[in-house]
């Protein structure tokens, strides 16, 4: 982590990403195939779709639906919402028509953002995100919402498996993500020169220890179309060819990874979302910093983070 960079113990997602933006305005804040964005162009795209949603009625405590796969329109979106006041939530297009519909519906989300001529049948105010490159744009404060952002507010709400089955609706604040994001730029060692990958679907809250993370250490998130992150050689060549210096797996998807090469050495591997077997992790952490975490989505995606070999912290 770069000395100028300070990750704040508490506070809002916005206040955390235009603090770096304005630390770091030219690094690379995200990039997916050919395009990239450094944090200034992030920062101000992001600014003027907020604008957009504030004069729509998004605002603290209102609901905006995410229908968008990977893609950087999906990144600006999410911090648009978070920069109007809003909470997202994530609804992959992938999933099923009928989890889909329960998510919408049980949301009851304020508008729905999707991507041109995207079919979001059963959806309600439907906004299309189209990317608005230019001049900078300043930040929203209090004075442009509709009211005051606070930590407690909502942030996203993940949709889980419920424990009858039938997704539920996790709703988590701003407060927990600076906490988030600074206890994993110091375990992962994460700098501004580093590339992290956004394997999880932004539907799963992982993807939030993904983000925020690498933003707050004033580094790249690197995004791919799902082809791309397939466990075994489609996701051994993109770690080699975007030269990736941080990812975050499930065990299960470290076998088909190792019979296509593996991981360059030197590349810190989180994993998470399942147990990890002893001789997994023997064979892994043998050649880089290696960190087992785990936790409800109700906490924050995390509560604890190993060294799994040992159990203990990592430095």
């Amino acid at each position: 982590m770069s000395p100028d960079l300070a990750v704040p113990a508490a506070g809002t997602t916005p206040a955390l990403f235009e603090a770096t933006a304005a630390s770091v305005p030219d690094r690379p804040a995200v990039a997916m195939g050919t395009t990239t964005l450094t944090y200034a162009e992030l920062n101000a795209e992001a600014n003027r779709l907020a604008r957009r949603l504030v004069a729509h009625g998004v605002g603290p405590e209102r609901l905006v639906a995410l229908a968008m796969p990977r893609s950087i329109e999906f990144v600006v979106a999410m911090l648009a919402v978070h920069k109007a006041g809003g909470a997202y939530v994530p609804v992959d297009p992938d999933y099923p028509e009928e989890r889909r519909r329960h998510m919408l519906d049980d949301a009851s989300a304020h508008c729905l953002l999707c991507l041109p001529g995207q079919d979001v049948s059963g959806a309600g105010d439907i906004m299309s995100v189209v990317r608005e490159p230019g001049a900078s744009e300043p930040n929203l404060d209090d004075q442009d919402r509709l009211g005051p952002l606070l930590p407690d507010h909502p942030a996203y709400v993940i949709y889980t498996s419920g424990s009858t089955g039938r997704p539920k609706g996790v709703v988590v604040t701003h407060r927990g993500i600076p906490n988030l994001a600074a206890d994993y730029v110091r375990r992962q060692r994460l700098g501004p020169d580093d590339r992290l990958l956004a394997f999880a679907s932004p539907s799963f809250d992982a993807a939030v220890a993904e983000f925020w993370p690498m933003w707050a250490a004033g580094g790249c998130l690197v995004l791919a179309p799902a082809p791309d992150l397939v466990p075994g050689e489609p996701l051994a060549r993109l770690v080699r060819e975007q030269a990736i210096s941080h990812v975050t797996l499930p065990p299960s998807a470290l076998a088909p990874l190792e019979d296509a090469g593996g991981l360059p050495p030197g590349v810190t591997l989180l994993v998470a979302g399942e147990a990890c077997p002893a001789p997994v992790a023997k064979r892994w952490a043998s050649d880089r910093v290696m960190i087992n975490a785990y936790g409800p989505t109700e906490t924050t995606v995390a509560v604890t983070a190993r060294d799994p070999r040992t159990g203990h912290r990592p430095p």
